[in-house]
């Protein structure tokens, strides 16, 4: 194994291991079976799409669907839009790349190309769209959520194209949204999202390779 793979391993061990222990503190307290469900599948989902494993979407499908339920409780409203993208987009854009794109390994081949018009694009129109929903439907944190998930939607599409700075900018949104969370004390989703940065830069380590 090379120092590069003990360094991707290493991250996601010290994830698994943080969130979990948060988990478990959290739910002495308090149970919650929705949070801790959806932290749970995006940190293994996260995990295996970091692999560039097929098996990736059933989690994170399964994951976007809670989080759009939580998201719509909390009144994040464009979170709720954000998590119905992430279902659409892994559905036609990242499940046929993963079938499409493979090397003679059976390798799914992802790509180090760095294209920011694209991802200035992407981010801008994004938060637009998500502000107006946000804000037509009265949501909380308007400006803070709808940059975060204009930052994901650039992410989500940057990523479900096999594009490695994806993940950096999911780095960059899942540091936002510890902030949302913590802001109504859902702590076991900023330890979800704290998780999930230190994923993120695995998975662009072993993408850029």
């Amino acid at each position: 194994m090379t120092n590069k793979k003990k360094i991707i391993i290493g991250l996601q061990v010290v994830a698994t291991v943080y969130l979990l222990g948060n988990m478990l503190y959290s739910n002495l307290q308090a149970f919650d079976l929705m949070s801790t469900a959806m932290g749970l599948l995006g940190l293994f989902g996260n995990i295996l799409l970091a692999h560039k494993k097929s098996s990736t979407f059933a989690l994170n499908m399964s994951n976007n669907i809670l989080g759009g339920v939580l998201s719509f409780q909390n009144r994040f409203f464009a979170e709720v839009g954000m998590n119905i993208i992430y279902f659409v987009t892994q559905a036609v854009q990242g499940i046929p790349y993963f079938k499409k794109h493979k090397d003679e390994t059976g390798e799914v081949v992802t790509k180090s190309e760095f294209e920011p018009i694209k991802i200035i694009t992407y981010i801008a129109f994004g938060t637009l769209a998500m502000g107006l929903v946000s804000k037509f439907f009265d949501g909380n944190m308007v400006v803070l959520d709808s940059v975060q998930n204009g930052i994901a939607i650039g992410a989500q599409l940057r990523q479900m194209n096999g594009n490695a700075d994806g993940w950096l900018l999911w780095v960059l949104s899942n540091i936002i949204n510890i902030i949302v969370w913590a802001s109504v004390g859902n702590w076991i989703l900023v330890a979800s999202f704290a998780a999930y940065a230190i994923v993120a830069v695995s998975g662009y380590l072993n993408w850029s390779e």
